[in-house]
């Protein structure tokens, strides 16, 4: 009986050589990108190369920076190598895949060439600014069905590294306050690349608060003169409309006038009340959630502005909903109440600032200044 030649049967039998780890990394971008939804827990299991801790995924103490309050850990085959992966998301989705290899480094330019393969129109849209100490790039990267983002950081040093973040969706994931500075969406090749912000998102809305108080002299902002405000509110371009704030926001006001915001990367819904001609009321809303420690108020009294406690609302053990007035001899007298709910060492801020200086009527819970605890 004739041998055949060992290449010769290589090649029958469809022998491609070792899998590359950036084809296996690119497989799972394609994999998890394949679904019009994000992927629920076990849908993990599908993940080529995947195997994960048994379900249910576990809920975390504190939610990761990403927003993510449950995880599941993993391991990944990309390359023969077996890598460490951990999820994060909500209670019923999966939101991000991180992959860390602690191994010979893959290298950005073959992953992002395995990338082209799948997506010829992915890109780079988030990078370090020249200079700083940045050591991640994002691309956007279209899948089946869905569009998405992977990070890529190279740890360098002695012992190089790398780490890989897949995140779902349109909208890239939110740097951290400490982070802005040191990145810039102007990545293509020649651009000025400047940060994506120099201020601090409360300090940026610190200003906006400033801006939206009524002058001395002023007899208070009608709507026209809402629109025209250094705000960063992009309101809606249809006239304000009948609303019924009562219920929601306490308030009477028969008209509203929607519209959002974004400050330093942080996203806010906005709406203002009031009557037909003249604004009463500005409610900004976060939309998200950001770490422990900013001090927003305190950065409007660094601005000549004096902000003092006038009103605590109920004891609640996940939040606080505080009534403060702002006073300058350059504006009217204001109240705004600023509502935190905490989630571990996350917070999400919600303001309602009266431009008319007045509270709104008391709740049978609400504390003065120096009892049950109001300080």
């Amino acid at each position: 009986m004739r041998k055949i030649p060992l290449l010769a049967l290589l090649l029958l039998t469809g022998f491609q050589g070792s899998p590359k780890p950036e084809d296996d990394l690119v497989a799972l971008v394609r994999a998890y990108l394949g679904s019009d939804l994000p992927m629920d827990w076990s849908g993990l299991e599908s993940l080529p190369g995947t195997r994960w801790a048994a379900l249910p995924p576990t809920m975390l103490k504190v939610c990761a920076p990403d927003g993510g309050c449950f995880s599941r850990l993993g391991t990944g085959l990309l390359g023969g190598r077996t890598l460490p992966l951990m999820v994060t998301g909500a209670r019923t989705m999966v939101l991000n895949i991180y992959v860390r290899n602690n191994s010979a480094p893959f290298g950005e330019p073959v992953v992002v060439a395995a990338l082209k393969k799948l997506d010829p129109a992915s890109e780079l849209v988030r990078c370090p600014v020249k200079g700083g100490p940045g050591t991640t790039n994002w691309y956007k990267v279209k899948g089946a069905k869905a569009s998405g983002f992977l990070s890529v950081q190279a740890v360098r040093g002695a012992k190089p590294s790398e780490g890989f973040v897949l995140s779902y969706g349109d909208e890239l994931p939110a740097l951290q306050p400490n982070q802005l500075a040191n990145y810039s969406l102007q990545c293509a090749p020649g651009m000025e690349q400047k940060p994506v912000a120099t201020v601090l998102p409360h300090q940026r809305l610190a200003e906006v608060v400033t801006a939206l108080l009524v002058p001395a002299a002023s007899a208070g902002h009608d709507w026209t003169a809402l629109r025209a405000l250094q705000t960063g509110i992009v309101w809606d371009t249809a006239a304000p409309k009948k609303w019924d704030l009562t219920t929601l926001k306490n308030d009477p006001s028969p008209m509203a006038l929607s519209g959002h915001a974004e400050y330093s990367g942080r996203k806010f819904s906005a709406l203002a009340s009031g009557t037909a001609t003249q604004v009463k009321n500005i409610y900004l809303e976060e939309m998200g959630m950001h770490p422990r420690g900013e001090h927003m108020l305190g950065v409007v009294y660094e601005k000549g502005i004096a902000v003092r406690l006038v009103r605590c609302g109920p004891v609640y053990t996940e939040s606080t909903n505080n009534w403060y007035s702002l006073n300058s001899a350059k504006t009217k007298p204001a109240m705004i109440q600023q509502s935190i709910g905490y989630e571990g060492d996350q917070t999400q801020e919600s303001y309602a600032l009266r431009l008319d200086g007045t509270l709104p009527a008391r709740e049978s819970r609400d504390r003065d200044p120096g009892v049950g605890g109001c300080q």
